[in-house]
Parts: C-alpha cells; sequence; structure tokens
C-alpha cells in the first residue's frame, strides 16, 4: 500500500517553478564566489555532477536542493529566483541596508582581533543587503578596515578602506588583514607550500617587508580574513 508523501518528500521530487537561465547563472556566480563546487555539493547534499548540470542550465534542481543550496551560500531562493514566480513573490528590498562594523587596522592584536571577528566597532558603514549578499556571501561575515600608510601601493593606498571577508581564510595567494606577533596588518599572502607562508608588502620602494612563516614551527600568525573590496577617494 503506497502512504501520501510528506512535505520533505514533496520538496525533494518537486522541481522549482520559474528556473530559468538567469537564475542559473546567478547560482553559478554564488557558487564561484563561494570558492569550491565540490564543496558546496557536498554540504549541499548531491552530487557534484548534479550542481554541474544544474549550473550549466541542464538541469532544474528539486525545491529541497535549491533550499539547501540557498543555506550554504547564505542566500534566499529568491535572489537566486529574482522576479521569475511571479508579482507574489516579492523580489529582495534592494534598499534594506546591512551595516559592517568599520576597524582601524593598527591595533592591538589581543582585543583587536577579537572585536574585530565579533563584529564590536563604534562605527560603520551601510551598504544594500542584496548587493552585498550578491556579491560577497553573507553580510555578517564582512568587515571593513582603514589602511594606514603606502607599504601596499599601489594596490591600496594609505586612507583606503579595504572590505575583508572573515569566511575566507582559505590557502590562496591573495591580499589578507593578518595578525603576526601581536600586531594586525594587511599585506600580501603566498603559499610556496602546505606549512610555510610568504607575507609581502606590494610596495618594494617603501617597505622591504619579507617574512617566511613555518605554520609547523607554532609562530603566532594568524589569517584574519581576504580583501575584498576596496573603496578610494579620487
Amino acid at each position: 500500500m503506497t502512504g501520501k508523501m510528506t512535505g520533505q518528500e514533496k520538496n525533494e521530487r518537486s522541481r522549482v517553478v520559474g528556473w530559468s537561465p538567469a537564475a542559473a547563472a546567478r547560482l553559478k556566480a554564488a557558487v564561484k564566489r563561494y570558492g569550491s563546487q565540490g564543496h558546496v555539493a557536498e554540504l549541499s547534499q548531491i552530487s557534484r555532477q548534479s550542481l554541474v548540470d544544474i549550473l550549466g542550465g541542464r538541469a532544474v534542481p528539486t525545491v529541497g536542493t535549491l533550499a539547501r543550496l540557498c543555506d550554504v551560500l547564505a542566500l534566499t531562493d529568491s535572489e537566486i529566483l529574482g522576479d521569475a514566480r511571479g508579482p507574489s513573490d516579492a523580489a529582495p528590498d534592494l534598499d534594506a541596508m546591512a551595516f559592517v562594523p568599520l576597524h582601524d587596522v593598527v591595533v592591538s592584536a589581543g582585543s583587536g582581533a577579537m572585536a574585530m571577528e565579533a563584529g564590536q566597532s563604534a562605527e560603520s558603514l551601510g551598504f544594500p543587503t542584496a548587493w552585498l549578499r550578491g556579491r560577497f556571501g553573507d553580510p555578517s561575515k564582512l568587515r571593513i578596515v582603514h589602511v594606514k600608510g603606502d607599504s601596499m601601493a599601489p594596490a591600496l593606498g594609505d586612507g583606503d578602506m579595504v572590505m575583508i571577508n572573515l569566511g575566507r581564510r582559505d590557502p590562496i595567494d591573495g591580499v589578507f588583514v593578518l595578525r603576526l606577533h601581536e600586531q594586525l596588518m594587511v599585506k600580501r599572502v603566498h603559499f610556496p607550500s602546505a606549512r610555510r607562508v610568504l607575507v609581502t608588502s606590494d610596495n618594494r620602494d617603501y617597505d622591504r617587508f619579507d617574512r617566511m612563516i613555518d605554520l609547523e614551527k607554532g609562530e603566532d600568525f594568524e589569517l584574519i580574513g581576504r580583501a575584498v573590496w576596496v573603496g578610494k577617494a579620487i
């Protein structure tokens, strides 16, 4: 005897209504920002090939699959589907603001790093929530720091504001806010091997900062967050 399907079973079998190439493109961009298709697929409880087919427009996700993908990517289904489901499904409110804590990067590591991670700051900058989510993911993981000095010129100049993502600490070459021997700083980081980290400055004339760190020696080193956006005065 066949019983009625539960709501969860229906979600797993029912395909998303209003799925479109534009929705697939938005989902693909969000997965790319996250960084790893394989990791997103694993966390969403689907195969990597299934995710590839969805992102490529060759398959329509089920309601349950889309819900899990959105949960992993810290998005709502409306942000992926847009207006595809009709006027009854409200689009994201572009006027809704998220306030990103603003910090001075030149602070002592003890309280400074913890305050930055906790979002404890007297100042913040407001951005449209939908824009932040679309570009960088979960707004609660974002912080803004002021750059002091020209050691990272021309990429970053004195007085620039840099947005960092606390959720991006993966060992991939790039610009990071980091803690090194009780001081926070913005530097370029390279990973020549799994246990070695090279911390440098871009401006070779201004600051000959080069530190090779051996992670196995337990040096006082921590990646705080990857730089994802910079604001400059002109």
